[in-house]
């Protein structure tokens, strides 16, 4: 009963102790070296025209190389950073192996499904079944209650949001019926531009695809890939390279965004936060920020280790190449490439769910 009270009334105090004592545990790296060493008696027995090339490999001249460590401490803000990456890489992972996918594809079906002008008939017809249908819903939402949204348990938490991925279909149809009767369809630019940013994110997609597996996936790489592609746009213009590296490393952000909302359109443990322009909700807006600022330190570091070849002799190799990378407790993962295999496994698997079933069904019909 002591012990319980005494526990209960530790408070903020304790949690930083045990955060701090956790710090001076696990906070320091154990970076790999490679020690060498040689005879010098065997050296100067060789004679001077022979020295230079039978010294060339390891062991010539002396004892072979052997694999050390040398432990290094960070910083309590390196620490707190690995912390953040670690943590985010599970939803980046995640989430950028299905918008790898998921992106192109529903960028190419928007062109394709794009609303065709309706006469007033179609219109009044249109307009009578998506009537039923929000009435349906209301009585749902009625049946749930005005606390549905706060309750915790799983059948509550599935059931509201089965409801949230029904009314956003709904409001979906509603300005899809509205813009093929009054706007005769809609701007045919913006479809055009949908199919021309759909090709752009497919061939994306493609290049990090060959480059995860010619440049990660294979030790060591055959070719450098789109390293090599930066450096020369480097020397066409010195912009040109960061330009494009910027590009790739966006797109990731984009496929977390497209990851996480297919995955809620799909799956009902996870809440739906889509983003309009001119009609995005605030706590929308607030979720898909945190969840950027989430996994933006684990696509920083992502991108440093696809992009190790162009970005190398840089603050940022310092920082996730040698001590996130080595961190007592989490180099188990990033030496192992534990979340890249995970990714592109995820990746695939979402290629042949999303080419099988390509079309997100209504939860509540």
């Amino acid at each position: 009963m002591i012990a319980s009270r005494a526990l209960c009334c530790a408070g903020p105090d304790s949690a930083d102790k045990s955060r701090f004592l956790r710090y001076l545990w696990l906070g320091h790296a154990d970076v790999p070296l490679d020690e060498l060493s040689y005879n010098a008696s065997s050296v100067n027995s060789i004679p001077a025209a022979v020295a230079p090339t039978s010294c060339t490999t390891p062991g010539a001249c002396g004892s072979p190389p052997s694999s050390k460590s040398l432990r290094i401490s960070v910083t309590p803000a390196v620490y707190l950073v690995a912390l953040v990456a670690f943590v985010g890489w599970f939803l980046f992972t995640l989430f950028v192996g299905v918008g790898l996918v998921a992106l192109p594809l529903d960028l190419v079906r928007e062109y394709s499904r794009r609303p065709q002008p309706i006469d007033l008939e179609e219109y009044a017809k249109q307009r009578m079944l998506l009537n039923e249908r929000s009435k349906q819903l209301m009585q749902i939402a009625h049946a749930l209650g005005p606390d549905a949204h706060r309750r915790r348990d799983r059948s509550s938490v599935k059931k509201f949001n089965q409801l949230r991925q029904a009314v956003y279909f709904l409001d979906k149809d509603w300005n899809k019926v509205k813009i093929a009767y009054k706007e005769r369809g809609g701007n045919p630019l913006y479809w055009l531009g949908c199919a021309l940013l759909g090709c752009v994110a497919a061939g994306l997609s493609i290049s990090w695809y060959l480059h995860i597996i010619l440049y990660l996936f294979v030790s060591p790489p055959p070719t450098i890939f789109l390293n090599a592609f930066f450096i020369e746009l480097d020397r066409v213009f010195t912009l040109f390279g960061t330009l494009m590296y910027g590009l790739f490393s966006f797109y990731l952000l984009a496929c977390v965004l497209k990851g996480c909302m297919k995955v809620g359109l799909r799956f009902f443990w996870l809440p739906i936060h889509p983003m309009k322009i001119g009609a995005t909700l605030m706590n929308s807006f607030l979720f898909n920020v945190w969840l950027l600022l989430l996994c933006a330190v684990a696509c920083v570091q992502f991108c440093f280790s696809a992009f190790q070849s162009y970005a190398q002799l840089t603050a940022i190799d310092m920082l996730l190449g040698v001590q996130v990378r080595n961190l007592v407790g989490l180099s188990w993962f990033f030496q192992n490439n534990i979340f890249f295999y995970s990714m592109f496994t995820i990746s695939a698997a979402s290629i042949v769910v999303l080419c099988a079933c390509p079309t997100d069904k209504v939860a509540l019909e």
